[in-house]
């Protein structure tokens, strides 16, 4: 008997963990979910008194941290950040004292802890992360000027800006810093760089108020901003070529606009970048370059013609840019249309709440409406439009190229942000027959740990040069790197379906046919290339080829539940496999082994801190939420593609289901 309960023991022990472990998640995303403050504290300090082991007690002083910060409470606050700090190994302090002392500043609070924080994450770059150096000085930079120290802060900020000379908030910095320590003309000049390279309002009202202290009579002051205005402008476009120029025209564009010099002038540059437009651009690009376009006509009073160029690309802007659904709205409002004046600002609104947007928001629905009874109701109606909403079916034309093309995602199940590009990718999926594109998702160590992540996975995100997730790669050649919370999905959809339409009419410079077979766990696959004649052959053809599960039950910290079309061995080994003479007439036979799969996966698994995969000996690791280590036999299909080693384009891609077991009784 005393066997046998101890056997229940056993048993019962994992299960009281996972309940354990539970609970504990529960209990801390239950407080951050509360929304009034005073709540959110009480159940955070609850928190961390119930719970000293959790994984998640330096994320509830963090929180309490900028609950403080938000109150005022200076003591609370810097009290929460030492012992959120004291949660971390001394080796991963480096950014998190970076982020206290940046935060501290812009409050204007604790500045002598600031300072201490700073400093200290500046050493310790120095010697482990020299990379991160830049954003430290510049972080320390502006606590000594908060401090009044503004010949340290310029001395210190000219340091920083070394290799970042065209960042608008480095250099918009040093303005000001400059600006504090005397030097007036200077700091008009380093503004006006600033706001060329796309500083803000913020920069802006500095502009014209130090103009104004500049300069009291308004002849000299008009004569002085067009002088500083255009020698910034001549700086720039007088020194581009090729698409540079073009790029530095449209930024020229919405400067002028913005200050309103030269708007002839700024016009003409904006057109000129327009028109530079192709099927290479980027859809940043064309977002940026139709956008200063807009502002122009608008600063010369053609508001139906900017309105039409912003409905151009209303459905590509960036949920984030404020000064966009300003624009839009405001034009909207301005012609009598105020119904699509609210749809514009609840754009902008759905992933960050700017208060000039609320703002206006609220005034046009109440002037609208008779009164803002009923607003929060529908706007949140409509961010749930946003993140669920029929993608509808891609009208595939008659008579096809016979491309496929190739998006692929690196995503991450404790990403939050990646939230809106996995769900945006299902739509993809639903919106385009697997003849017109093949999709894969790439999952990485990125921001905490995912038991799905491959060393194949990693090894291609690196190959891509990853700077983060999720970034979306399409056709081997755009990158659109972001994404955001769920109700940024539509948004996501329309940029990545934008970008594969592109590519989508190309005729396909290779055919490709793919056979394959399985016996019990043995996998056997036959692929054949040919050159399409008359097609220009790549310069260093590779032939790839991924086992992928269409679906995978597993819930990270981002709290997407089902993975899909995650790729769980590339069988070409990663670097692709080499076609000689351009593709023409070659046969791949390759085979993978499931079961070596699943192993593979398992030593993945036991010790992820040893795989080429992780991503730093710093990182600390705490254990899986749960192990999703057995492929599903039943749930699986094999993508082949061939790429240009060279360019990075993919030539052709296809999407083959893995059968039944053929040897199966």
């Amino acid at each position: 008997m005393k066997r046998l309960f101890l056997l229940i023991l056993f048993t019962l022990a994992p299960s009281v963990a996972a309940l354990r472990a539970q609970s504990d998640t529960a209990a801390f995303r239950a407080a951050l979910a509360l929304q009034n403050p005073s709540a959110k504290i009480s159940a955070l300090v609850d928190f961390v008194g119930k719970y000293p082991g959790s994984v998640y007690r330096g994320g509830a002083y963090n929180a309490l941290f900028s609950l403080y910060v938000e109150g005022g409470n200076e003591k609370a606050a810097l009290d929460a950040a030492d012992r959120s700090l004291a949660t971390l190994p001394p080796a991963a302090r480096v950014a998190p004292y970076n982020q206290y002392a940046y935060v501290l500043a812009t409050s204007n609070m604790g500045i002598d802890t600031a300072l201490a924080y700073a400093a200290r994450a500046e050493e310790m770059a120095r010697g482990e992360s020299p990379a991160a150096l830049t954003p430290i000085q510049d972080t320390r930079a502006f606590v000594l000027y908060r401090k009044g120290d503004f010949a340290g802060a310029e001395a210190l900020q000219r340091q920083a800006i070394r290799g970042h000379e065209d960042d608008p908030e480095y250099v918009g910095h040093l303005a000001v810093y400059l600006e504090a320590n005397g030097k007036r003309r200077e700091a008009l000049a380093s503004i006006a760089r600033a706001m060329y390279l796309g500083g803000g309002e913020e920069m802006k009202v500095r502009f014209l108020a130090w103009l104004a202290q500049e300069a009291k009579d308004v002849r000299r002051r008009e004569a002085l901003k067009t002088s500083l205005v255009m020698n910034t402008v001549h700086a720039y476009i007088d020194t581009a070529r090729g698409q540079d120029a073009f790029a530095a025209r449209s930024a020229a564009a919405a400067f002028m606009a913005s200050v309103s010099v030269d708007l002839p002038a700024a016009e003409r540059y904006a057109r000129e970048a327009v028109t530079s437009l192709g099927k290479d651009s980027s859809v940043d690009t064309v977002v940026t370059y139709r956008q200063n376009l807009a502002l122009v006509e608008a600063a010369r009073g053609n508001s139906r013609e900017a309105l039409a160029t912003l409905e151009s690309i209303e459905d590509l802007a960036s949920p984030w840019s404020t000064d966009f659904w300003l624009a839009l709205g405001g034009l909207y409002r301005k012609i009598g249309r105020p119904a699509d004046a609210v749809r514009a600002y609840m754009n902008g609104l759905v992933a960050t709440v700017p208060p000039g947007l609320r703002d206006s928001l609220a005034s046009v629905y109440g002037a609208l409406h008779g009164s803002t009874e009923g607003l929060d109701a529908a706007f949140e109606q409509f961010k749930q439009s946003c993140a669920s909403f029929d993608p509808g079916k891609y009208p595939s034309p008659a008579g096809g190229t016979g491309k496929t093309v190739l998006a692929e995602l690196f995503t991450g199940a404790e990403c939050g942000p990646c939230v809106a590009a996995d769900q945006a990718f299902d739509a993809l999926a639903e919106y385009y027959p697997r003849s017109a594109l093949v999709i894969l998702e790439y999952h990485v160590h990125i921001p905490g740990p995912d038991p799905l992540t491959t060393n194949g996975s990693w090894s291609r995100y690196r190959g891509y040069g990853g700077r983060g997730t999720p970034t979306v790669v399409i056709d081997g050649r755009d990158r659109i790197v972001g994404g955001g919370p769920k109700f940024v999905t539509r948004n996501r959809f329309n940029l990545y379906r934008f970008t594969v339409g592109k590519y989508i009419g190309d005729r396909p410079r290779v055919t490709m046919s793919l056979d394959v077979a399985r016996r019990h766990d043995s996998l056997s696959v036959v692929a054949r290339v040919d050159d399409v004649p008359g097609a220009p052959a790549a310069a260093n053809p590779l032939f790839h080829l991924a086992l992928v599960e269409r679906a995978v039950d597993y819930t990270g910290g981002n709290g997407i539940s089902r993975q899909a079309m995650v790729v769980r061995s590339l069988i070409d080994g990663g670097p692709g496999i080499q076609l000689s003479g351009g593709g023409a007439g070659r046969t791949i036979r390759l085979g993978e082994s499931i079961a070596g799969v699943d192993s593979a996966i398992s030593v993945m698994l036991d010790d992820p801190k040893s795989q080429p995969s992780w991503p730093g000996r710093n990182r600390s690791f705490n254990g899986w939420r749960s192990r999703p280590g057995r492929i599903n036999r039943s749930n699986l299909l094999v993508v082949a593609w061939v790429q240009d080693g060279e360019g990075g384009e993919v030539l052709q891609a296809l999407c083959r289901d893995v059968p039944a077991d053929m040897g199966a009784h």
